[in-house]
């Protein structure tokens, strides 16, 4: 009690017990009486707690903190469900800095009952007689930097040749500087992805000779070279000519593109022998690295750039409207997307799952936010809808509308957009000068399908607005954070969400029409049918989805005289349905990934 800020705990004989949303007095507290990271590295959070007083699940959230103050819990790293009062222990191993701190808290609390809410954070409160919902913690240790040698096997990795004695210092076996360039020699190869040219090894290594004619530490006349390395242009940059990629560029390309890293010392190997432009070679390798857990780092950044998850903290949505909407949510909703693609890698799916499936992953908070029961528990898995979920496959997925929203409102045009630019490469021209955006209205007097009726007046609108419209018509079915709705929110009334113990001041407003008409004019009503509609484009779809690929693996936009290519790599995959996996095969294998 006397750490934890005697008020905001309740004391029990194992341990004490907590209600509270916040982690700030496990914060305040931690900066001088708990502790302190004395290195940077993985450390092991373990939580050994159970629920208290509670009759449904309780969750349990721990934040790592940077900084001092309530403010400075931003960062969610761990969520864990507690059922029931038997004492169960959780882990966690986040990589924490010096000055960081880990802070639990429970989640989803209960508003404290009473008109004077703040004496049960008081000494004499001490939430003795509260009988609300709440996590019991008995113990929580930190145990790092976790290391299972020392030196660490990175260090053993770089310092090539050498040894190390029980305490894990360097033991020199030759010379000094013998050492020095057999280290630079290793180092600069993998780090310029190439072989060193002629007097490379020399200038790099020739850096650590004064210092060790001046008689300083071998680790420290190391780094000078190290450094130079590091900070030099073939390091930094991907450099080369114009025309095809030699076997060591095409290594690096390769790597970057799956891995987001240098190649590994097997990649290397093949392109040292020229064994990459065997194209059974490049396809064997290619599936190699998609089985590797590295392919995660492709896919975190493919779907923030492609399918603009990097906005999903652009945006907060409004605590007064959308007061369910939190850190785990936001979390797994990211996780949500990132998890999809990564399925449709692995199983070799159809493009046709980026417009609809008959699953999706989620965990509790999630299934919860899209309404599908049965899901316990905050890990992610993949879980089969119920027939009539409005959700599957990319476009109903949370991440994807609440990117194309604005934390208040939704509107059809930015989410019809991202349909059209997204997903299937047709991105509608800007608007012409002069004409003012619209601004959706959140007291429910006009809705926004009666706002774009008046904007369709104009003649210069109404031709681009026969092809954004209509797909954003069919997602207006989604609130700003990926809810289902019939209704919009609007500003105003009586709180009126059940479950939910702070809702904000709204009403539902004017009824959600989701209907259209395609530029084809092929009519439909509501998400469903549209996705049906669109289903019909799977070689448009698989047609961006390729050009996507070929922007990221090389880093320069697909001309109107590659088309060629990407109609080949269409064409390939037609029969099957373009599987995912096979498009990305066909992208390294291409012309335009194997030239500069």
């Amino acid at each position: 009690c006397r750490n934890l800020g005697c008020g905001a705990v309740k004391p029990l004989d194992d341990g004490f017990a907590t209600f509270h949303e916040s982690s700030s007095t496990f914060l305040m507290h931690s900066r001088s009486e708990g502790f302190a990271v004395p290195y940077p590295g993985r450390y092991r959070v373990a939580i050994n707690a159970y629920a208290y007083q509670a009759s449904t699940p309780v969750t349990l959230t721990v934040y790592l903190a940077s900084g001092s103050g309530a403010l400075a819990l931003d960062n969610l790293v761990g969520s864990f469900d507690f059922v029931g009062d038997v004492p169960r222990s959780v882990e966690l191993t986040p990589f924490l800095r010096p000055g960081d701190t880990v802070s639990p808290a429970v989640a989803d609390a209960d508003a404290l009952p009473g008109d004077d809410p703040v004496r049960y954070f008081e000494p004499r409160g001490n939430f003795r007689d509260y009988k609300g919902e709440g996590i019991a913690l008995r113990t929580m240790t930190i145990e790092g930097p976790l290391l299972e040698t020392w030196p660490p096997p990175s260090t053993r990795a770089l310092l090539t040749g050498l040894s190390f004695d029980e305490h894990g210092d360097v033991v020199l076996t030759k010379a000094p500087y013998e050492h020095v360039v057999e280290i630079v020699e290793r180092f600069a190869t993998r780090a310029f992805r190439r072989p060193l040219e002629a007097g490379e090894l020399e200038a790099y290594a020739g850096l650590a000779e004064p210092l060790l004619a001046e008689g300083r530490p071998f680790v420290e006349a190391l780094r000078l070279p190290l450094r130079a390395i590091l900070s030099a242009p073939p390091f930094l940059y991907q450099a080369g000519t114009s025309g095809e990629l030699d076997t060591f560029a095409l290594a690096t390309r390769l790597s970057y593109f799956l891995w987001r890293s240098m190649p590994d010392d097997a990649l290397l190997a093949h392109a040292e022998a020229g064994r990459l432009f065997d194209a059974g070679v490049l396809a064997a390798e290619v599936e190699r690295m998609l089985d590797d857990p590295r392919t995660q780092r492709f896919v975190k950044d493919f779907v923030g750039q492609s399918f603009r998850l990097y906005e999903l903290r652009a945006t907060a949505p409004d605590p007064r409207l959308y007061p369910e909407y939190d850190d785990r949510l936001g979390q797994a909703m990211e996780r949500e997307t990132e998890l999809f693609l990564t399925e449709l890698i692995a199983r070799n799916e159809s493009v046709g799952s980026l417009i609809d499936t008959d699953f999706a992953f989620l965990n509790r908070r999630l299934a919860e936010h899209y309404g599908v029961a049965g899901v316990e528990g905050q890990e992610m898995r993949r879980v089969s809808l119920p027939a009539e979920s409005p959700r599957g496959g990319l476009l109903t997925q949370a991440s994807i509308l609440k990117v194309t929203a604005n934390g208040t409102t939704t509107s059809p045009v930015p989410r019809g957009n991202f349909v059209l630019t997204q997903l299937l490469g047709q991105e509608p021209p800007p608007p012409p000068p002069g004409v003012a955006g619209l601004e959706p209205d959140t007291r429910g007097t006009m809705t926004i399908r009666e706002q774009l009726d008046a904007h369709r007046t104009n003649a210069v609108c109404a031709s681009c607005h026969r092809k954004i419209d209509p797909p954003g018509f069919a997602l207006e079915a989604f609130d700003p954070i990926g809810g289902f709705r019939t209704h919009y929110r609007v500003s105003g009334g009586t709180p009126n969400v059940d479950g939910l113990d702070s809702p904000g001041p709204y009403t539902d407003g004017p009824p959600v029409d989701t209907s259209g008409v395609t530029p084809k004019g092929d009519a439909f009503s509501g998400i469903a049918e549209y996705k049906q509609l669109l289903s019909r484009e799977l070689d448009q779809v698989a047609r961006h989805l390729t050009a996507q690929l070929l922007v990221f693996s090389t880093g320069a936009d697909v001309e109107f005289v590659d088309r060629d290519t990407v109609e080949a790599i269409v064409d390939a995959g037609r029969v099957e349905g373009h599987p995912v996996r096979s498009i990305i095969h066909q992208v390294a294998q291409s012309d335009l990934f194997r030239r500069r």
